[in-house]
């Protein structure tokens, strides 16, 4: 059955429609909107009953005010719901000219302004007609331009039948069209006569041979599908899409099918109603293909846009690498080192290894590409959590499985800081005597900072520090006598009970002789001539008392 668009039909055509399960025949009378005192939403095609549908008051009181009418709120309720439901959903709502209030005045609201409905009376000015007493409530539309007869039918036989236009002439009247000869009249509004509903229709509807109304299109054929250039023997690919449209606004998704022959079978691999989607090419698949189409609410579809054949590549892919290696501590804003397990390639191909970072539970991002097994990573300060993963890809570009890090918690703590004029891991030279280091600390943060001063690793003090207070560390006396000869290392360690900072210096000890003077004298009854000493400890092997 042919169909063309409603824009088509000649004004003073038929079109067909159901009201309360019976067809009904509805004539074509203005393509666009009329004039420019209607509102855009009344840019469509107009249709208008041709016989008279029943009898009904105007108003149930001779008030002249069809926004608040009887007729007005019957044809936009009860009305409306007789007419076929695939019909009512395409009917727009459409803003008319009309005269507001009771009365005789001439008073219109127009355009935007006009009244919204659905379903309306013509008026008098739409008919073509004008009279000191008739509103200008509209303009003629094209099919009284041509003069044809109002006369109004009911049951077979002349009827009279409603306008909406008010009569500026007399309280309370509304004009009408009479029966023969069929002219315009007006009379009280409570008065029973007879209604022929018009409404607007979208321009874009299809219409059958018969004038009867399609309202149901099929969607557009997609206008693009786009597959991967390269497609790997057992990878999985994506598949995109470019959107449909459908006249009726009732697209409801897409089919998308695979050929792995050629285009002689297809089968079918998704359906629904995103733009993508993915699918694994098996390993050993010779060449591929895809197509999709669209399709409505109501069942029908699009044509098919197919994609070009793509000849894959059966290379398998190579291992995940080993092992990935991360600190068990992360600090913001220090970098760390990543490293990671070789990976294997049954094809014995040249890979090289993508390295991605996940920040935050987010997503994931590439950090690094090479041959390397390892990366160094500045951490920003302020990130919460860090993960990485990474996998090889071979020289087809055939990629294996990622090697997952465990998620490591960022400590964003800034550590404290050791201020002192010897940079830490100054050598400060040969030592014979006693000897003192100045320094002090602070904390970024604030933290209360612990000191722990060290020689060789055994603590000659501990204590909570001042922040930017000078402190000295004393190698001196008893403390100096105790190191032996030899190197040696001072330690001052900075703690915020989060992280420790530790300041290193070196010395070297060399002492070969020790004079021991007694403090106080040892009294005697004569002059000493003989003295013996008793010493006690241990001396090196070598020393000579």
């Amino acid at each position: 059955m042919a169909t063309v668009a409603l824009s088509t039909k000649a004004v003073g055509s038929i079109i067909k429609l159901k009201v309360n399960g019976t067809l009904r025949n509805f004539i074509v009378v203005q393509h666009g909107k009329p004039s420019d005192i209607y509102d855009e939403s009344c840019n469509g095609t107009w249709i208008f009953m041709k016989d008279v549908y029943e009898n009904r008051q105007w108003n149930n009181s001779k008030v002249n005010d069809y926004a608040n009418s009887t007729i007005h709120a019957y044809l936009n309720s009860a009305f409306l719901d007789l007419i076929e439901d695939r019909i009512q959903s395409q009917i727009k709502q459409v803003k008319i000219p009309y005269r507001p209030g009771d009365g005789t005045g001439n008073t219109i609201n127009s355009g935007v302004n006009g009244l919204s409905c659905k379903i309306f009376l013509l008026s008098v000015r739409e008919l073509g007609k004008s009279d000191s007493n008739i509103p200008n409530d509209g303009a003629r539309l094209g099919y009284f331009a041509t003069n044809p007869s109002l006369m109004g039918y009911l049951n077979g036989k002349e009827a009279s039948w409603w306008l909406r236009s008010p009569s500026l002439g007399q309280f309370g009247c509304t004009w009408n069209i009479g029966t023969s000869p069929a002219t315009c009249y007006y009379g009280y509004s409570n008065a029973t006569l007879g209604i022929r509903p018009a409404f607007v229709l979208p321009s874009s509807l299809l219409v059958a041979d018969d004038g009867t109304l399609i309202t149901n299109t099929a969607p557009t054929t997609p206008g693009t599908i786009n597959v991967p250039e390269s497609i790997q023997g057992g990878s999985t690919i994506e598949i995109s899409w470019t959107a449909s449209t459908d006249a009726e606004n009732n697209l409801e998704g897409y089919i998308v099918e695979r050929s792995t022959n050629g285009g002689s079978s297809w089968s079918q691999v998704y359906q629904g109603s995103a733009l993508k989607t993915t699918n694994t090419v098996a390993a050993g698949t010779q060449t591929v293909m895809y197509r999709v189409k669209a399709y409505d609410s109501d069942g029908l579809a699009s044509g098919y846009r197919t994609s070009s054949q793509i000849t894959v590549i059966n290379n398998t892919a190579p291992t995940a690498p080993a092992s990935i290696t991360v600190p068990n501590t992360v600090y913001g804003g220090q970098s760390i080192v990543v490293t990671w397990g070789a990976a294997t390639d049954p094809d014995g191909d040249a890979m090289t290894y993508a390295l991605e970072r996940q920040v935050d539970g987010g997503d994931w991002a590439q950090i690094y590409t090479g041959s390397n097994l390892s990366f160094t990573d500045p951490i920003t300060r302020g990130w919460t959590s860090v993960a990485y993963r990474v996998k090889a890809i071979d020289s087809r570009s055939a990629s294996g499985p990622y090697a997952t890090s465990p998620t490591r918690t960022v400590n964003n703590n800034l550590a404290p800081t050791v201020v002192c004029s010897q940079t830490s891991g100054t050598d400060l030279g040969l030592k014979n005597t006693g000897f003192s280091v100045d320094y002090s600390v602070t904390d970024p943060d604030g933290d209360e900072v612990t000191v722990t001063e060290a020689i060789n690793g055994a603590t000659q003090r501990t204590f909570t520090a001042t922040p930017g207070q000078t402190y000295t560390f004393m190698v001196t006396g008893e403390t100096f006598m105790k190191v032996l000869n030899g190197d040696h290392v001072l330690t001052i360690t900075a703690s915020d009970g989060k992280v420790d900072t530790v300041h290193k210096l070196l010395f070297q000890k060399e002492i070969t002789t020790a004079m021991i003077t007694l403090v106080d004298a040892v009294p005697a009854d004569a002059r000493i001539a003989v003295c013996v000493l008793s010493v006690n400890g241990s001396l090196p092997a070598d020393a000579v008392l």
